[in-house]
């Protein structure tokens, strides 16, 4: 899952593809960007997104939360008045999904998932690509957390109970890399957790080329549950379960908003946000994002 200029669907392997729409880098760059889908599984992607070597440039804002921690603007408070909450909603999916203490987070930022793990008695590490968010997490937190190295030069086996991508796969050029590790690092019956932005979600029908969880060109892959399902199982993983993330339909409302020149893009945002939480109170797989939850197949 290496190539985002891919000939062929990287989910289904046909090749009919096409431009679906152009979307704006409205984070740092305002770049235009290409997400193409494949017409046979619906898969879509940034086709025109910079390599892993260029893209770290689309990175450098004070204004990038998970690597800055950054409280400037309603929104950026917002954020972190949620974060607190999921903090504990993270828990204790955790706990009733595992016994085990040994966990792995997967773009740990700067750490603050981890630090609470820890303090609840889990035995953390954390693999973080950026630099500054990685020093962050060592130095505050004092966590054991390394760059992407291990990814492809530490093989490990059966070493993790529970090993978590909150919001990260999306940013993976080699998503397919990291997944087979990952596979091999769990335990037999350790548990993935994948949180992704649901492209099929209302809130994303709603604001098309808008949608801030396209993010272009941080986000690579853009996953339905349907196709996500599908993916996932080439790597030796089954879906168990999928579970909402009914605040990011707010968060996510409230920046595409802002995107779409709104008036009163946040109070826009969260009326849209609450439209989309009530289509998806009876079925997880129409929320804004959306946790998967994994089991090794084999």
């Amino acid at each position: 899952m290496e190539n985002t200029n891919a000939k062929k669907c990287l989910v289904c392997g046909s090749k009919d593809i096409v431009p679906l729409m152009e979307c704006t880098d409205h984070f740092i760059t305002h770049k235009h960007f290409c997400i193409a889908i494949c017409k046979t599984c619906g898969f879509r992607f940034t086709s025109d997104a910079p390599a892993a070597s260029e893209i770290g440039a689309y990175y450098k804002s004070d204004a990038y939360i998970s690597h800055s921690d950054t409280r400037k603007g309603l929104i950026n408070r917002l954020y972190h008045v949620v974060r607190t909450i999921m903090l504990g909603n993270k828990r204790r999916l955790i706990e009733r999904l595992t016994n085990g203490k040994e966990l792995l987070d997967i773009g740990c930022g700067t750490g603050h998932f981890l630090h609470y793990m820890e303090q609840k008695g889990f035995s953390c590490e954390g693999i973080e690509i950026d630099e500054q968010a990685r020093n962050r997490a060592v130095s505050e937190f004092g966590l054991q957390v390394t760059g992407i190295e291990p990814i492809y030069n530490q093989p490990v086996t059966n070493k993790y109970d529970i090993i978590t991508l909150w919001h990260v796969l999306e940013h993976l050029h080699d998503a397919g890399t990291y997944l087979t590790w990952i596979h091999q690092a769990l335990k037999a019956e350790g548990t993935l957790l994948i949180a992704l932005p649901n492209c099929s979600s209302l809130d994303a029908t709603l604001y098309g080329r808008y949608w801030a969880a396209y993010d272009v060109p941080r986000h690579l892959w853009h996953f339905s549950p349907s196709v996500f399902e599908r993916f996932i199982c080439q790597y030796g993983f089954t879906l168990i379960q999928v579970k909402g993330m009914p605040y990011d339909a707010y968060y996510n409302s409230m920046m595409s908003a802002g995107y779409a020149g709104k008036r009163s893009p946040v109070w826009h945002g969260l009326l849209t946000g609450l439209y989309s939480n009530i289509n998806s109170l009876f079925n997880s797989r129409r929320t804004s994002s959306v946790i998967y939850l994994l089991k090794k197949t084999y």
